[in-house]
């Protein structure tokens, strides 16, 4: 029996990720909790949303979400409800966690999806209307929904105290979410500095190549047999999440100068990380 976790940067196609891997023999796989991306359902593991934003600030909240939430004790009780013999949870929150994570599943295996920068801020955010997909930072100015606001109330933001959070107020959402693309990569590729080939780094990009192939390294990583991988793959292609407002974020060659000059920092960071 094993437990391992997706993290990614987000707008990843980790519904239909999560979607695949649940329909394949003797695998749970939950999104943000829920089984095989079911919201209808109550979740099976325990959710991980407000916490989220006190895991990326503190060490020491992390490792308390997780032994709260993700303990051996609760995976193990888990896999029984589920009757599985891998339980796979593909989260956005688990960059946050991984290091924690990780410490506590010695056995465990992490698969990070990056996504390139100028698609995920494109994507990450609905500049007006109610964004039913809130993965980054909205316009300052926007009027939320409940939802939106509530997600927002988790979503990772700078620690007081740093310039970042000095000049957050007067950041736009292109910058915000540049910043927030920068800093859930660091996590991901720190988590796989720290833990070596536990941790299996996969661009995005790969996964619209070829989803067969992607889905198939996934599994190895996970020791998980690929058998039934054209199968779940036709079976959830119906269960990718479209952003309903599509991108209302310009090209980056529309961007300010120095919105374009703070991508290329980020860029070159994660891009030595790497």
């Amino acid at each position: 029996m094993s437990f391992h976790v997706i993290a990614s940067t987000g707008r990843t196609a980790t519904t239909f990720l999560a979607r695949a891997l649940d329909s394949l023999s003797g695998v749970a796989a939950c999104h943000e909790g829920y089984r095989g991306s079911d919201k209808d359902s109550e979740p099976l593991l325990p959710l991980v949303n407000l916490e989220n934003r006190q895991a990326y600030l503190s060490a020491e909240a992390a490792e308390r979400v997780v032994s709260a939430k993700r303990s051996p004790t609760v995976i193990a009780e888990k896999m029984a409800q589920a009757g599985c013999e891998t339980l796979v949870d593909v989260a956005y929150y688990n960059p946050t966690i991984a290091d924690a994570l990780l410490k506590a599943h010695p056995e465990m295996r992490m698969v990070a999806i990056i996504r390139e920068l100028e698609p995920f801020v494109r994507s990450s955010t609905a500049m007006s209307g109610e964004d039913l997909l809130p993965v980054g930072w909205p316009d300052p100015g926007k009027q939320l929904s409940p939802r939106e606001r509530f997600i927002e109330m988790g979503r990772i933001r700078p620690a007081k105290g740093t310039p970042e959070d000095a000049a957050w107020n007067d950041w736009s959402a292109i910058k915000r979410n540049i910043w927030l693309w920068r800093e859930t990569n660091d996590l991901l590729l720190k988590a796989r500095s720290a833990f070596g080939a536990r941790v299996l780094v996969l661009p995005f990009e790969e996964l619209k190549a070829g989803p067969e192939a992607y889905l198939a390294r996934i599994a190895r990583h996970f020791g998980i047999d690929a058998a039934g991988i054209p199968a779940a793959i036709a079976g959830a292609e119906n269960h990718k999440n479209r952003k309903s407002t599509g991108y209302q974020i310009g090209p980056m060659a529309e961007w300010t100068d120095d919105e374009k000059t703070y991508a290329r920092e980020a860029q070159e960071m994660i891009g030595m990380m790497i």
